[in-house]
């Protein structure tokens, strides 16, 4: 026959226990691949200036050259959009907001990046004077990691 066991006061709270250890690590586990989903953006600030050597035209067709070389054959971006600001005081201003499927697509993105920069120009010579020039423009920037919400 069959006997049900009825839980004494020490077992019952040996069971609770259990259960709100598994409910809290279920959270947290849950909590942690959930923040992996995307999508995820970072944003880049740079402040730019036009230097004696250099010209708005110089520096769009650099701009173009390095989203053609780099950003749009990148399988890990989603999107990017590079907006320069347009009025106020201070119009030093790029902003690049680059979206990426979920969490581990930025460093893959990155790593890929990387490789892209080395091989995008045919020679060392030839990547070394597009940088020597695409760099001129740019004096400094911050970064940030926004994740969309749903």
């Amino acid at each position: 026959m069959f006997a049900l066991r009825t839980f004494k006061s020490k077992d019952m709270k040996t069971f609770q226990q259990k259960i709100s250890t598994l409910l809290i690590v279920l959270f947290f586990t849950a909590n942690i691949a959930h923040a992996q989903d995307g999508p995820y953006y970072t944003v880049t600030t740079w402040k730019i200036e036009i230097p004696e050597n250099g010209s708005n035209a110089e520096f769009n067709t650099l701009m173009k050259e390095f989203n053609q070389k780099v950003v749009a054959p990148n399988q890990y971006i989603v999107s990017e959009k590079v907006m320069r600001h347009a009025s106020g005081s201070d119009s030093r201003d790029l902003v690049i907001v680059t979206e990426y499927k979920n969490w581990n697509a930025i460093d893959a993105a990155a790593i890929r990046q990387s490789e892209l920069m080395d091989t995008a120009w045919g020679s060392d010579a030839e990547r070394k004077e597009f940088f020597q020039k695409f760099y001129k423009y740019f004096l400094m920037h911050t970064d940030e990691i926004y994740r969309g919400m749903h």
